[in-house]
């Protein structure tokens, strides 16, 4: 399954299909290889995702928080390169919570709206605006 064709998969939609292939443009060549290994230790999103999948989604939770990569995965204090598959920061298990969060969202309460166009899929800058935390309501 791949969320480029759309396929809500368990992340309910997380990203609409158009912001994904958005996202895929604006990045950029360069940064296709993020992810350089088969993605692992999934513990929320699909363990099937593809690289290019799992890169687009992480790249728009970039743009919606604000915050680079270190900001939830674990960084190596000696050769500063990311650790993409380790739990030891706590900030990473915070995340799949409100990845959680926000697939329930989507899969169980805007799927009952008969008519979509009233329920847009739900993404964390909905809420976090391009902030750490959300900002609050004015």
């Amino acid at each position: 399954m791949s969320l480029l064709r759309g396929t809500p998969l368990i992340l309910g939609l997380l990203i609409a299909p158009a912001a994904i292939g958005a996202a895929a443009q604006d990045r950029g060549a360069e940064n296709a290889t993020a992810v350089s290994d088969a993605p692992s230790n999934l513990k929320v999103l699909p363990k099937d995702i593809s690289k290019a999948d799992l890169n687009v989604l992480m790249f728009q939770y970039q743009k919606d928080l604000g915050r680079p990569c270190r900001f939830c995965h674990a960084e190596n204090s000696e050769t500063k390169q990311i650790n993409y598959t380790s739990d030891e920061n706590p900030m990473k298990n915070l995340a799949r919570i409100m990845i959680g969060m926000t697939n329930d969202l989507n899969t169980k309460y805007l799927a009952q709206f008969g008519d979509r166009r009233y329920a847009d899929p739900l993404t964390c800058g909905n809420c976090h605006r391009g902030q750490m935390k959300p900002p609050p309501f004015e």
